[in-house]
């Protein structure tokens, strides 16, 4: 084993454990205090995005519930590199988005058609205007709402109201920010920056909240649940739903896929649904791009997601390459067994709070045992390629439904794509039988 292997787990438990995230906070805290700041995040808002056009809606009450100061700053340009799919995410966002609003009682329109670029940028340039103003929030959600609905006329009213930032100006102000945005450590906008940490849309204001909470600020009595989305409420059990189809497309170098196992195990089992897992290549081996800056954040956000839901997590041994091929190989041969459940959640477990490296026949050993297989029998399929076929199948029918990532859920008629979307696979699952009944 290589000095790096060695060594994986041990750097990736310290970066994502909880006491140093803990340590860290009462650091900043005291900086604070010692500085008399007030508590105050800020806001990446990007209009074309359906996540920033939500969390607009939500931050308002949410400050205000807190009682922290919110700075909007508004962006366009993104770095490319840090979206391999983006026409796909492009047509999938307000698709979710639409979702997520009628979950949490939020406005999205469902008749939404996707804004052109130079729209985008007129809004845009308003909101840059205004950035500073009290009547940000009701700006940018007028605005959104008019540019998401195509409807030009009101948009062209609150564009000669209210005014543009110049042309010239805007743009390289825009330009900067995205470089600037890069450095302090993040890409995605729909997000918030609270004294050293990052929360991506609704779904992570949950753990922001019980932040505050904890340094008393708001009460336990939020303004919404803003973790909804992230369970199932597993109540129901519709006869007629039992046998259903449930897809689940998953990755062994994914944590969120890994995040998702248990959850969908319970949401099949709950229902009685026809659970069919297909795994995947990750992107990086598929020829995609994971810049740095993002492998670091999707390490800190899976780690505190998992203390979340209780899932053990942080050593972690990184199976990309051989250690990914092997877990694959022995996909085909678990399933033949009955034991492909047993077989994902024993490499996973291994994989990302184990630290066992896939990648040699001592680590392999041990999680193919733990997954109740035969070790002598299943190193036999490490020489047969034809997963590699399969994969491919897998990934094709994956883009196919809509979606380039992992976890990816296929219901009978949606693609949701996140370990952060039980609410909406449930809601799915429901609303399609009962359309069947209809």
């Amino acid at each position: 084993m290589s000095i790096k292997h060695k060594l994986m787990p041990h750097f990736a438990r310290l970066i994502t454990s909880e006491g140093l995230q803990q340590w860290r906070r009462r650091l900043l805290e005291w900086r604070r205090k010692l500085k008399r700041q007030p508590h105050q995040a800020t806001f990446y808002f990007r209009i074309d995005d359906p996540y920033s056009v939500l969390m607009a809606q939500v931050l308002p009450r949410f400050s205000q519930h807190f009682g922290i100061t919110v700075t909007p700053r508004v962006m366009l340009y993104l770095d490319q590199q840090m979206y391999p799919a983006a026409d796909m995410l492009a047509e999938l966002a307000p698709r979710d988005a639409v979702q997520l609003a009628e979950l949490h009682g939020l406005d999205f329109p469902k008749d939404w058609r996707l804004p052109a670029r130079e729209v985008s940028l007129a809004a845009t340039r308003c909101l840059l205007k205004h950035e500073g103003d009290e009547r940000f929030w009701s700006l940018a959600a007028a605005l959104a709402d008019a540019l998401w609905r195509n409807d030009h006329d009101t948009l062209e009213a609150l564009l000669s109201e209210y005014g543009q930032q110049a042309a010239d100006r805007a743009q390289l102000s825009l330009e900067a920010r995205r470089d600037q945005f890069l450095n302090d450590g993040h890409y995605l906008t729909g997000t918030l920056h609270y004294a050293g940490e990052w929360y991506w849309s609704v779904e992570r204001l949950d753990h922001l909240g019980h932040r505050l909470n904890a340094l008393g600020l708001g009460s336990a009595d939020w303004p919404l649940p803003y973790g909804r989305a992230k369970r199932a409420r597993l109540k129901d059990t519709p006869e007629s739903l039992k046998g259903a189809p449930l897809t689940l497309y998953f990755s062994f170098r994914s944590p969120y896929s890994y995040l998702a196992l248990s959850r969908t195990y319970a949401l099949a089992d709950h229902y009685g649904l026809a659970l069919k897992i297909r795994p995947v290549l990750p992107m990086v081996m598929r020829g995609l791009t994971v810049p740095k800056a993002k492998r670091f954040y999707i390490l800190k956000d899976a780690a505190r997601e998992a203390r979340l839901h209780g899932v053990p997590f942080g050593k972690v041994c990184d199976p990309v390459g051989a250690g990914v091929e092997r877990c694959m190989a022995i996909w085909p041969f678990a399933e033949k067994e009955g034991r492909l459940r047993e077989w994902l959640r024993a490499a996973a477990v291994g994989i990302w709070s184990q630290g066992i490296n896939a990648a040699s026949d001592n680590g392999l050993k041990f999680l193919v045992e733990n997954a109740g297989l035969d070790w002598n029998r299943a190193r036999r399929w490490l020489d047969d390629d034809s997963w590699r076929d399969l994969a491919e199948d897998n990934r094709n029918a994956m883009m196919e439904a809509g979606s380039w990532g992992v976890p990816s859920f296929m219901t009978q008629d949606d693609m949701v794509w996140g370990q952060d979307r039980f609410a909406i696979i449930e809601h799915s699952l429901l609303a399609s039988q009962a359309d069947d009944r209809n």
